[in-house]
């Protein structure tokens, strides 16, 4: 669909050339739309079957817990909105540990199959997603669409199988035998024998109606896989969507109008249809001047064309990351008591910029484990021994944990994009298009490499994440060496003698020492107690050493971290204030 030449995108309101309101809009269809009786069949046998169409416009990654005695059992899925063509947003969740839909991301164009009514069960695993997450309904079966292929998750509650059987006529043939036996007084055989007719009957009659519904549920199962193979056939060409809206660029400029983002090269704006040069201002220079009515003009009027061109979105966006972005480094020397000082670097930054693009993988692990319990019974009567009865109890545990990772990759403002891995909370909510400012501070010694997440949001939904602070980083040396010295002071106490200690006393306390110590025989008689007590003013003259040491370290960290924390404040506090200049270039 073209307008003055031009391609007209679904979301236009006006010709980018001429700036003339449309009145025809480009249309967007939905598969059913496309293929009218494509859930036909599948309606014969669940008439509530249903299909969503639509463009993804957020993605919040949650879990969902069943526990038992015996089993804990986590789950992974993203709760969708899904724009359709009439402006309509559905939400649900899918299956977020299928690989197609592990890489789903906003602005992807999606149809979502339930060929019955499914809701989830199973109960939020953490309170942030009860916030989010709405209701529980799912989608089995989803269809990416793309311009030049689709693909598909299939849930596998969506089968052939079958799980009928027929046992009704056993329960209503011994219950039949339990009434002829002694309700009607009959004999063992004879009730027997007029029960037999009944459970027959009963177990033909069962076996007819578990084949019938077999085989409809294996037509249902064929319908279901017929209407999607025509959903996989589909491509975003045919639903119109790969002409929604154009792609965002760097070089877009701002509308001198109505404010909205618009391309450098549109000369009037597609949603106001405002022109977006200033007319230039002639300037009329005249080598003679008018003496009669009919004299001509000698000069021709000259003009200067001064088009006032707006800013681009890419400076405006710049502008906006350079000033709370901040990166550097600090020297960081660790002091330690019982080993060598801790040499390395401290690297500082943080980031204010728009995800370009972001990988993602859900992962889930499930154990099981057997443990059989012997219990053991024996029986005595009169004090005679009877018998001893052993019991097998075996009893099966399941363990089942999923995690979401990734990276993300921010433009930032020297153009050069940031890639981090982002922690499951973060990369789980965020979005491509999304603006996060993202600070950290990562520790590199010789012997250790520590990681800390100083703040973390996601402006653009205005989700807060959890953080710590190399304020706390320490580490431990010299445990081991001390538990080893109280060990041997220990021993050294319990095998020598006072008197063993006699000679070490003599070459070290002087003659007066001597004769005071002499004064007192209850401390000779326990000198054997010397390493312990030398173990004991070791341990107290290091303490007070490393809690000094500990207070010089974490002034060193405050203030290497503190340039960072000043960038951090100023965001926070104006906070606001930057909201409302991204949704302005958005």
């Amino acid at each position: 669909m073209q307008h003055c030449q031009n391609t007209v995108y679904a979301t236009d309101l006006h010709c980018c050339d001429c700036g003339e309101a449309l009145e025809q809009k480009r249309q967007m269809h939905t598969v059913e739309e496309l293929n009218p009786d494509l859930l036909a069949e599948v309606k014969h046998y669940s008439p509530q079957a249903c299909t969503i169409t639509g463009v993804v416009k957020s993605m919040y990654y949650y879990k969902r817990r069943y526990k038992t005695n015996n089993d804990d059992m986590l789950y992974g899925y993203w709760w969708l909105e899904v724009e359709d063509k009439h402006g309509h947003i559905h939400e649900f969740s899918v299956d977020a540990e299928k690989e197609v839909i592990a890489n789903l991301q906003k602005g992807n164009v999606i149809t979502a199959f339930q060929p019955s009514p499914l809701t989830l069960n199973y109960r939020i695993a953490n309170n942030d997603a009860i916030k989010v997450v709405k209701n529980n309904r799912f989608m089995p079966i989803v269809i990416v669409h793309f311009a030049d292929q689709q693909y598909r998750s299939w849930d596998s509650s969506i089968n052939r199988a079958y799980t009928g059987g027929t046992v009704l006529w056993l329960v209503l043939g011994f219950i039949t035998f339990l009434v002829m036996l002694f309700a009607a007084k009959l004999e063992f055989v004879p009730a027997l024998l007029a029960t037999l007719p009944v459970a027959i009957g009963v177990f033909i009659a069962e076996h007819k109606y578990h084949k019938k519904a077999e085989a409809k549920k294996e037509a249902h199962y064929d319908a279901i896989l017929a209407a999607t193979d025509v959903m996989l056939s589909t491509s975003q060409n045919q639903l119109g969507y790969h002409m929604l809206a154009r792609l965002p660029s760097k070089s877009d400029v701002i509308c001198i109008s109505c404010q909205q983002r618009i391309s450098k090269d549109a000369a009037h704006c597609y949603c106001c249809g405002v022109k977006q040069h200033v007319e230039p201002v002639a300037s009329v220079l005249a080598d003679d001047e008018q003496s009669t009515e009919n004299q001509t003009v000698s000069a021709e009027r000259k003009a200067e064309s001064h088009l006032v061109k707006p800013t681009t979105i890419a400076d405006l966006e710049h502008a906006i990351m350079g000033e709370y972005s901040l990166d550097y480094k600090t020297n960081y020397v660790h002091k330690n008591v019982w080993a060598r000082n801790e040499k390395g670097t401290i690297r500082h930054r943080a980031v204010l910029g728009k995800v370009l693009d972001k990988a993602q993988s859900a992962h889930a692990n499930e154990t099981r484990e057997t443990v059989t319990t012997t219990e053991t019974t024996t029986t005595y009567r009169g004090g005679n021994y009877v018998g001893t009865d052993v019991t097998e109890r075996v009893q099966v545990y399941r363990n089942r944990s999923t995690t979401l990772k990734g990276e993300i990759m921010l433009e930032t403002a020297s153009g050069e994009p940031y890639i981090f891995k982002a922690g499951e909370d973060l990369l789980g909510s965020v979005d491509v298009g999304d603006w996060v400012y993202y600070a950290y501070s990562d520790v590199e010694t010789q012997r250790y490499s520590k990681y800390f997440r100083e703040y973390a949001v996601n402006v653009s939904k205005d989700i807060k994440y959890d953080y710590s602070s190399v304020k706390r980083f320490g580490m431990v040396h010299g445990f081991n060496r001390m538990v080893m010295l109280g060990l041997t002071s220990i021993g050294l106490a319990w095998y020598l003698d006072p008197q063993d200690f006699y000679p070490l006393v003599n070459a070290l306390v002087p003659d007066a020492g001597i004769e005071l110590l002499d004064q007192y025989p209850q401390v000779v008689e326990h000198l054997d107690g010397f390493p312990v007590v030398v173990f004991i003013v070791l341990s107290v003259v290091t303490g007070l050493w490393g809690f000094m040491y500990s207070l010089a370290n974490g002034t060193r960290l405050k203030r290497s971290v503190k340039k960072l924390e000043s960038t951090i404040t100023k965001f926070s506090k104006e906070y606001g204030n930057i909201l409302e200049r991204i949704k302005k270039l958005n």
